[in-house]
Formats: structure tokens, sequence, C-alpha cells
């Protein structure tokens, strides 16, 4: 299995834990000390471990993006080059008749061996201006934080 085919198989793994909120089988695909980064946004972090990220993305999902309406994967290209996938792609979340705030944004995941060691998201420039905005208007109730 190439690295781009088990990153889509990664990335199924993950919506199914989006729905189920069993994010456990999700920890197959990342070494025990994975880091993720989340760059340019209000929300930037990073978490190390596998459990940590685990729980930040059970946090994040159960705090902000289960409570919005969410469309993922909006034009996206990826590849796989070396030890990496990279998927540039579009995000939009929108709330109670809200205006949509829309993203777009790398997410770059280095493997060693068959599992990630590496997530990093990183949002295109204006993102975080424009995010800041919307949780102004927007966001109450709402937090994006993973940690």
């Amino acid at each position: 299995m190439t690295l781009l085919e088990r990153f889509i198989a990664q990335r199924g793994v993950f919506e199914k834990a989006y729905e189920t909120g069993d994010w456990k089988p999700l920890g197959g695909f990342f070494h025990d000390d994975i880091t993720y980064e989340v760059m340019n946004m209000p929300f930037h972090c990073v978490i190390k471990g596998k459990d940590a990220v685990l729980a930040g993305f059970r946090r994040s999902v159960e705090r902000f993006d289960k409570l919005c309406t969410r469309t993922v994967g909006i034009d996206s290209v990826v590849y796989e080059e070396g030890p990496n996938v990279l998927v540039h792609s579009g995000i939009r979340f929108s709330r109670d008749g809200s205006p949509s705030i829309y993203s777009r944004l790398w997410e770059i995941a280095t493997y060693r061996g068959n599992s990630i060691e590496r997530l990093v998201d990183i949002y295109d420039p204006g993102s975080s201006a424009a995010f800041k905005m919307w949780m102004k208007d927007w966001g109450e109730g709402l937090d994006p934080s993973y940690v």
C-alpha cells in the first residue's frame, strides 16, 4: 500500500470517528510519539503523543465541528512526495443561518514506515483574521481549540 493509499484510508477512519465518536481506531495510523501542529489560526497548537492527539481531535470536533455544518475536501489536490502526503483543500463551516466561513489549508502527513509521525495543518494567509471575525459574530458557544 502506498503512503497515499494509507493516507486516504486514514481519512476514511477519521470521518467514521467523526460520525461515531470512537477515535480509538484512528490511533492505528499514528506513531505513539506523533506530533500534530496547527498553524495560522487562533487555535494554533502543538500536540505530542498519540493519546493527546486523539483527545485533541475529539475535543475540537465535539466543541466546534459537530455544532456546525461542515464541508471538507473542497477542490482538493493530493500528492505524495518522499515520506510525505500533502493535501491542499478547502473547508467550510456555517451554523444557525450564519454566512459560511471558508478556509484553505495544507495538511501535511509525514510518515515513518507505515505510520504518521507528524501531521501539520497550515491555513492559508488571511484565514486567521477571517476566522476571528466569524467567531466574534457567530461563534458563541463554539470552541475549535484542540487543547
